[in-house]
Parts: structure tokens; C-alpha cells; sequence
């Protein structure tokens, strides 16, 4: 039976990367990605690191402590697609890729050392460079024969040459001086209960009977000892699951009370849901709106639609109307969103009684503009209400992005 290979690929201060990645001009500098609305800070490039920023500062504290600091708006639509165009190469190495989070998946890569004719280290190697020669975003890489293993290798990677391997028979000598709740799976009741049983580095979780974990801890704390033991009992979670609901939501640049401006934003994060609904061959039967203002009050309408759509031009209409609908004039905004809720798989096509061929038109538009953006970048071709100069100008770097 062949020996289990995990492999895990983390994002290096990947919302900071993104943005580095699509403006080049910012590369060696301090960067900081500030959370929804500007609140706090929620991603760091290396440099904005060693001047000492913290994780989590709220903005207005830390732009008056930490000069020469740029702190940009989070653009997590970018991100995403960012994301999935790495996901996506990591399935040249096997069929099996776990996303576990926008930055980070693990994969099941048990034989693909053998079919790459390539070293295990040597593999973990070649899957870093393609990702950062084909996307352009760092990554570490970390390989061992179960998941808590190539988490804790990863986690080492970050501080020598961006990969590591840990050897099962060299797990025990790998866990030395490690702190138990720096273990990833260890929470901190479970840390708490090692410590007080005794157990305060990794390696020693290895020396208790299995019966103090099954006991003491049940089924999780026996998958902790075997996992450390370099024995795979985790399985790596392969497939998408798929959302429940997706929204759009961005703050201004600047705040605004332009009706047209705040309209084509809106008409932005439209597109954007739908693209995203497309891609996960799904519809939607309910939209929503969101307007927040510069004093952070919220303004929500919903509306049931006729018929279950993932087209923004037979959306338009609806999102118009109930935009008009929450919209004050004189009102000063800070941000916008949209939401697609009550969420239907493609593929269960019910027929509508006043359903007809003309319905689809717009459906069959929309899958041709996804192409023409996948070819050729996000942004290249807009729908008339989001045309505006300025909406273009502020989303111009997302037109730089080029699928590979």
C-alpha cells in the first residue's frame, strides 16, 4: 500500500500579494489591506510587518502610529478569482484538492511524486514555482503523510525556503519545541487539558497511550495522536461545496451621494454575483440591495424575481427598482452591495408557466460575456449602467488580470 502524500499550499500575505500583483509599482513597499468599510487591518506585506503594524489594528489608529504606510480597500471579488485560478492549477497534480479557505488547500498527491518522476521535495518545489510564475502570488508549500503534518510543514516552510518535507518516521523529532496550540486542530480546551495532564510540546502527545486520547478526548483526540504519528486518518475533502448565497459588497473610494455613481457600483456588484452564480452552475429567485451610509446606517430591500435567472441583464430592472426604492437624496454613502439568495442548481430546471424562449436570451449573453472575460480579463466588456468613467477608472486593475 502505497504511503499517503499530503500536500498544503498556503498564500503568503495573500490579500497584500493581490494587490502587489496588480499594481507592480507597489512591490518592496509597506502594504496593508483594511477590512469591509475600512475598519481594520486584515493583511500585511512583509515590509508593513517589520515596521511592527499588528493584525487586527483598527485603520484610523494605525495610520496615525505607522507613516509612510499605504492602506488600500479590500477587493475581494479580486481575490477570489485570484483564488480560483490557483485552485485550479493545483488540480494538474491531482484530482483531489481540498480549498480550505481562499489562500490555502490541501491536496492528496499520494503517488504524483512517481508520476512526475520527481523527488518529493522536488515536487513540492515545481508546484510553488508555477504558481508564483503562472498567477504571480507567493506561496509556501508543506508536504508530509497526513494533514496535521503538512499544516506544521508549511508552517516551517514560511521561515526557510518556502517548502519543506516531514518524513513520517522523522514526525516525532519534527514536533520538538512546539508549543501543543500551535498544533493545527488543537483548540484551546484541548491545549488547555494537555497542559494539564502534563503535555506541553508536540512531541509528547506522541508518548500517552491510546486510551488517555480516547477517553479523555474521543474520536478527535485519537485522530491528533495518529496524525501526528504520521498515520492519515483526516481525508482530504475533494469537490466544491456549493454556496448557500453569494453577495457583493465594496466601500467607496470616497464617499459619495451621486446617484449614478452609487447605481453603476451597484450594477458592479450585480455583474459580479451572476458571473459567480454562473460558475457554480447556479440561479437565483430573490435579489437584494444594500446602501450604507457615511454614518454606518444600513438600508436593505429584497425582492422575489418571476423566474429563477443568473443573468444581470434580466436582473436589472428589479435591482433598479428597489434601488430607487432605499435611495435618499442628499444622504452621503460609504458603501454598496448586493445579494443573491434562495439559491437553485442549474441543472433542476423547473418549467415555468410563463416561461418562453425569450427568457433565455439574456442567459445565453451573459455565459458569452463570461467568456470574452475569461479570455481577456475581469472588466473588459460592461454592461451601459456600469460604464461610468469612474467606476472604470477605480476598477481598471481589475481589467489587468489575465486568466492563464
Amino acid at each position: 500500500m502505497k504511503e499517503k502524500l499530503i500536500i498544503h499550499v498556503d498564500g503568503n500575505n495573500f490579500f497584500a500579494g493581490c494587490e502587489v500583483l496588480m499594481n507592480p509599482s507597489l512591490t518592496g513597499k509597506p502594504v496593508c489591506v483594511l477590512s469591509n468599510n475600512d475598519g481594520c487591518v486584515i493583511a500585511r506585506s512583509n515590509e508593513a510587518k517589520k515596521l511592527g503594524v499588528p493584525m487586527g489594528i483598527p485603520h484610523f489608529m494605525a495610520k496615525n502610529q505607522f507613516q509612510g504606510v499605504i492602506y488600500l480597500s479590500a477587493d475581494f471579488t479580486l481575490y477570489h478569482d485570484i483564488s480560483q485560478r490557483m485552485m485550479q492549477l493545483l488540480l494538474n497534480y491531482s484530482d483531489t484538492v481540498e480549498v480550505y479557505s481562499i489562500d490555502e488547500a490541501f491536496i492528496d498527491a499520494t503517488g504524483a511524486d512517481k508520476v512526475f518522476n520527481l523527488s518529493v521535495e522536488n515536487l513540492i518545489k515545481k508546484i510553488k514555482s508555477d504558481i508564483e510564475s503562472q498567477i504571480g502570488i507567493k506561496v509556501s508549500v508543506g508536504a508530509a503523510p497526513t494533514k496535521m503534518l503538512a499544516k506544521l510543514a508549511t508552517h516551517k516552510a514560511k521561515s526557510m525556503s518556502g517548502t519543506y518535507f516531514i518524513e513520517k518516521n522523522l514526525a516525532p523529532y519534527e514536533l520538538e519545541n512546539i508549543p501543543v496550540e500551535e498544533i493545527w486542530g488543537i483548540g484551546r480546551n484541548i491545549a488547555r487539558s494537555l497542559r494539564a495532564d502534563g503535555v506541553f510540546y508536540a512531541h509528547e502527545i506522541l508518548l500517552k497511550d491510546d486510551s488517555y486520547y480516547r477517553v479523555k478526548f474521543g474520536k478527535k483526540g485519537m485522530e491528533l495522536k495518529y496524525e501526528l504519528s504520521g498515520i492519515s486518518v483526516i481525508p482530504i475533502e475533494g469537490g466544491v461545496q456549493k454556496p448557500k448565497s453569494i453577495q457583493r459588497t465594496r466601500a467607496f473610494p470616497e464617499f459619495s451621494s451621486d446617484k449614478n455613481y452609487i447605481y453603476a457600483e451597484l450594477m458592479l456588484h450585480l455583474h459580479n454575483v451572476c458571473r459567480k452564480l454562473r460558475e457554480h452552475n447556479l440561479k437565483t429567485s430573490a435579489i437584494a440591495i444594500m446602501l450604507r451610509t457615511k454614518d454606518f446606517k444600513v438600508y436593505y430591500t429584497d425582492k422575489k424575481l418571476s423566474n429563477e435567472t443568473n443573468s444581470e441583464i434580466a436582473m436589472i430592472k428589479t435591482v433598479k427598482e428597489l434601488f430607487n426604492k432605499i435611495y435618499k437624496t442628499g444622504i452621503i454613502y460609504r458603501s454598496s452591495g448586493v445579494l443573491a439568495f434562495s439559491l437553485e442548481d442549474c441543472s433542476i430546471n423547473q418549467l415555468g408557466l410563463f416561461k418562453s424562449q425569450k427568457d433565455e436570451k439574456p442567459q445565453k449573453i451573459a455565459y458569452l460575456l463570461d467568456k470574452i472575460e475569461y479570455k481577456y480579463g475581469a472588466g473588459t466588456i460592461m454592461h451601459g449602467d456600469t460604464a461610468l468613467k469612474s467606476i472604470r477608472d477605480k476598477h481598471k486593475r481589475e481589467m489587468k488580470f489575465r486568466s492563464f
